[in-house]
């Protein structure tokens, strides 16, 4: 059964994907590194957000735990048994061998005594062969303490100890946690990108424009796509107006409603905002670039150093009204 999307409601969190699109090589190969006993015990998983990485890992996550139950992953059919034991357990966030640090917009960073209740997890004893499986979801949100605390962990892991740590590469992350993880990127060209979007509306009752779908997933991934477009229909805003106009009316509603996911959506419209500009003045390309990086500057300051949002955004405003 579809899910009816209505003003307001959320969009299926990650873990409550039961299907997985677009992924079955990376799921493959890691699968395989696992039965052979050859897995890393970290995992960086490194993309853009919106590409589904941790719905990949959730179902990779609900694959290692359930493997001796009776109702375990479906492999053949990259597939949760929403029946299982272990599906439920991650669903409520108890299972006793997982440990999760997830992170959003409005959490603006994983701090270090966050790091130290994992570490007091590690510890203890499980049930499943002593395996443990800790999924860190937004990395780039550690700070720098949380960080170092983090690198001492992943220094001399044990055994049946898999770290999954999950990276929007538009953020930097410390090398040094890099350098003790393997590095896997996660890509897809536009003709994937487009069959995964495909897969995952079907579960809304709801008919996006094909134009506008296709136009935006050049800049876009599936999951952003699919948020924005719901935040565009939340907000009774027409994509196809002027996009000053569009931008202008975003930082309003963010203004009012302090909805954070808005915030990802205004980086992708400035964007192109500023793409299409570059491309009727040539001549003014560096002064549109400085502009822009002033712009990201502010949105990223505002949000990791609380500053007084009314004044950030006026600034933004009036720099984005300058260049009509």
């Amino acid at each position: 059964m579809k899910n009816k999307k209505k003003e307001g409601t959320e969009i299926l969190h990650p873990r409550n994907q039961l299907a997985l699109y677009g992924y079955s090589n990376y799921f493959s190969s890691l699968a395989k590194l696992f039965n052979k006993g050859e897995l890393p015990n970290c995992i960086l998983f490194s993309g853009s957000k919106g590409l589904g990485k941790s719905t990949f890992v959730y179902h990779f996550v609900n694959y290692l735990l359930s493997k001796n139950e009776e109702k375990s992953y479906q492999i053949d059919k990259f597939s949760i048994n929403s029946e299982s034991k272990t599906y439920n357990l991650l669903n409520q966030n108890i299972h006793p061998n997982f440990y999760l640090i997830e992170n959003h917009y409005k959490s603006q960073e994983i701090k270090i005594e966050q790091i130290r209740d994992l570490i007091s997890f590690i510890n203890k004893s499980t049930y499943l062969e002593d395996l443990k499986v800790i999924m860190i979801d937004n990395a780039e949100n550690l700070n720098l303490n949380s960080s170092n605390a983090l690198l001492k962990v992943l220094e001399e892991p044990s055994k049946n100890t898999f770290f999954f740590i999950i990276h929007n590469d538009s953020f930097r992350i410390l090398d040094t946690i890099k350098s003790r993880c393997l590095l896997l990127r996660i890509f897809f060209q536009n003709k994937d990108k487009k069959e995964i979007f495909n897969n995952i509306k079907n579960q809304y009752n709801h008919d996006f424009n094909e134009d506008l779908v296709n136009t935006n997933l050049h800049y876009d991934t599936p999951g952003n796509l699919l948020r924005n477009l719901y935040i565009l229909q939340d907000l009774n805003i027409d994509l196809s107006e002027n996009r000053l106009e569009t931008i202008s009316l975003l930082l309003k509603k963010y203004e009012d409603y302090k909805n954070y996911e808005i915030l990802p959506f205004l980086f992708l419209l400035i964007e192109k905002f500023y793409n299409d500009v570059c491309l009727k003045n040539n001549n003014r390309f560096s002064s549109y670039f400085l502009s822009y990086q002033k712009i990201i500057k502010e949105i990223h300051n505002m949000k990791k150093f609380n500053l007084n949002e009314k004044n950030s955004l006026n600034f933004i405003n009036n720099i984005l009204q300058n260049e009509a």
